[in-house]
């Protein structure tokens, strides 16, 4: 299944759950209800359903995300999100919903841009909003402790505007219902956005560390701050949080690409994708041999050879350990 499936699938069930919710929990709204993970069934959020969001400052047709404006975490322009630490849920809860367009809405905070392209919500600081952000409310009851918690989402300039800044971007994470926030080093963006055009797109991948069975709530935050120039707008789409096995290292998997039954297929593409559209690539030797490194474990990966444009038919591969003698064929 693609990734693009999966995040239709997710909004569908996102629906249908909040159907289910609302009928025998009235008082309720879905943002303050905690997805629960588990091996097999992650956290999937885009914002294709423009039903999601139809009113300003209202998130209550979204599963376990709310958006908060941040008045008053910091007092300094350009500060980096990464030292505000503390708590957000106090400061106005906020949305812009159904904007149109990024390049000459000025109204910082969070926003829904469900008349463009491809929606997204987007974070935009100024001098009211001082670090915007969206927080998701988990729970990883269900997520055994052999497991970790894995975070993946796209940032994404939307902003093609003459404004200019460098917009860092913190993920962070709580356990519980207070305290401040813990940032993940790895996961830092320092600069989210490219003056002038909107075509910059940016990956982020990040773990949480282990988190001992029976501390399951968890609190994940995206944030950014109010820029020095003017700042501009941040998409933050394919929001992905999974329950997987320990990657540690990662492993090796190695093998050969072979045209016709036993000559080695040399300078061709190895490509292994798993569910989440994360890539890992090598190139064949003249033995017709690869080896990729630094995979992560307990996922299953799609794998093919592709030289000049004809591919492989595609291997499906479950990944516990190293594999060293995959075999793939190619005309």
């Amino acid at each position: 299944m693609s990734v693009l499936s999966k995040f239709k699938r997710s909004a569908v069930a996102s629906v249908l759950f909040l159907f289910i919710v609302l009928i025998f929990t009235p008082a309720s709204s879905a943002d303050n209800i905690s997805w629960f993970l588990s091996e097999s069934d992650p956290f999937l959020q885009d914002w294709s359903l423009a039903t999601m969001i139809t009113t300003d400052d209202n998130w209550d047709n979204v599963m376990s995300i709310m958006g908060y404006r941040g008045d008053g975490l910091t007092s300094a322009t350009g500060a980096d999100p990464q030292s505000i630490l503390a708590d957000g849920a106090s400061t106005p809860v906020d949305v812009n919903a159904n904007q149109t367009s990024p390049n000459t809405f000025s109204t910082g905070g969070v926003a829904e841009f469900d008349g463009i392209a491809d929606p997204t919500i987007a974070l935009q600081g100024s001098g009211t909003a001082d670090a915007p952000h969206i927080v998701i409310r988990l729970n990883k009851k269900s997520c055994p402790d052999s497991k970790y918690v894995s975070i993946s989402y796209k940032l994404r300039d939307i902003d093609g505007s003459a404004d200019d800044a460098v917009m860092p971007v913190a993920l962070q994470y709580r356990v519980g219902d207070t305290g401040n926030y813990i940032n993940l080093p790895d996961a830092f963006v320092a600069d989210a956005t490219d003056g002038g055009a909107a075509t910059k797109e940016t990956n982020v991948v990040g773990n949480l560390p282990h988190i001992p069975q029976g501390q399951d709530l968890i609190f994940l935050r995206i944030i950014t701050a109010n820029a020095a120039g003017n700042d501009e707008w941040v998409g933050v789409d394919d929001i992905n949080v999974g329950c997987f096995a320990p990657t540690a290292a990662g492993v090796e998997v190695a093998g050969r690409v072979l045209e016709g039954k036993s000559k080695g297929a040399s300078r061709v593409n190895v490509t292994m994708i798993d569910e989440f559209g994360e890539r890992w690539t090598a190139l064949t030797n003249q033995f017709g041999y690869f080896r990729l490194i630094g995979v992560p474990v307990g996922r299953t990966y799609t794998v093919i050879a592709s030289r000049k444009g004809v591919d492989s038919a595609p291997r499906m591969v479950t990944v516990d350990s190293d594999i060293r003698d995959l075999e793939l064929g190619i005309d």
